[in-house]
């Protein structure tokens, strides 16, 4: 017995609102993530990847979550060479641009290329960025 229950204290019992067993899983099936700082391009970029992962779900049936993140540098960086150039848009774990808004048609022909859909229209976009960590990697690997 709980010391509450020994000193005859009512305590409250809540129960979950589901069950457990019918508790449903998101599952993504593109990931969006943009790194940028509290400013206009970067609100634009997040609200441009919003509207393509709405696009994506309605005439596609792919679900896409969207993850902004905010990229703080410390004082002693202020002035000097960063190594990126925010906002930064990676789908899938992989950079896809740095330093400039995407708009909402070369996010959605991206995403799709990625998951091997064939586009009417080519971005013009390159899947991976040149100098991107999984180009090496990969060219490395073979």
């Amino acid at each position: 017995m709980s010391a509450a229950a020994d000193v005859g204290v009512a305590v409250a019992a809540h129960e979950a609102g589901i069950p457990l067993e019918m508790e449903a899983v998101f599952t993504a099936d593109i990931e969006i993530v943009i790194y940028g700082a509290f400013d206009a391009a970067t609100e634009e970029l997040i609200e441009n990847a919003r509207k393509a992962a709405k696009i994506l779900r309605e005439e596609y049936g792919i679900e896409a979550l969207v993850v902004p993140n905010t990229v703080y540098w410390d004082v002693s960086h202020v002035g000097v060479f960063t190594p990126y150039s925010i906002p930064v848009l990676v789908i899938n774990g992989r950079e896809i641009a740095e330093g400039r808004v995407l708009k909402v048609e070369e996010i959605v022909d991206v995403a799709l290329s990625l998951l091997g859909y064939n586009s009417d229209r080519s971005s013009g976009l390159p899947i991976l960025k040149s100098g991107d960590d999984t180009v090496n990697a990969v060219a490395s690997a073979w």
